[in-house]
């Protein structure tokens, strides 16, 4: 049973930031099935070198006036030439229609494919009695480094089966 599915789009205005989502999960649910998936995982290799040239430069002034201009700009050079990406970030939590804390989806991965139930959990859940009610997916941005990125949130339910 489809219990939310939902579209966002995030702007780098996003970083850090959260985003609630609410879904109703009915009474006989046996297990809660989430899927969470957002793009671009990185940023262009073009992006990334500038994104990177900025951060290092700022730092650069931030430890010139502590640990003097030339261990500084020693540190900054360890960055030359490094081929870095710059990744967007998005994780979730999860709280029941208690308001109990069930775990969360800390993974760098771009999607993430979840289970919860009352005997197993995916890693970073809490397996437990699925309570009928307002549950609450908290979305949160760590990084957006992107112009934008695309967030698509499925929830559904497994329903225990009733004999005929």
């Amino acid at each position: 049973m489809n219990l939310l599915s939902e579209r966002f789009v995030f702007t780098r205005a996003d970083h850090q930031t959260h985003r609630r989502v609410y879904f109703n999960v009915p009474d006989g649910s046996v297990r809660l099935d989430l899927e969470v998936r957002y793009s671009p995982k990185f940023v262009s290799a073009e992006e990334s070198d500038r994104l990177v040239r900025q951060a290092v430069s700022s730092q650069v002034d931030a430890f010139a006036p502590r640990v003097g201009p030339s261990l500084a700009e020693r540190w900054a050079a360890d960055f030359d030439g490094a081929q870095l990406r710059v990744p967007n970030l998005l994780t979730i939590s999860l709280d029941d229609a208690h308001g109990v804390y069930r775990g969360a989806g800390h993974r760098h991965t771009p999607e993430q494919q979840l289970s919860l139930g009352p005997e197993s959990a995916s890693p970073g859940l809490i397996a437990g009695a699925l309570p009928a009610g307002r549950w609450r997916l908290m979305l949160t941005a760590h990084t957006i480094a992107s112009d934008q990125c695309e967030v698509e949130i499925q929830i559904g339910a497994v329903m225990a089966s009733r004999p005929p």
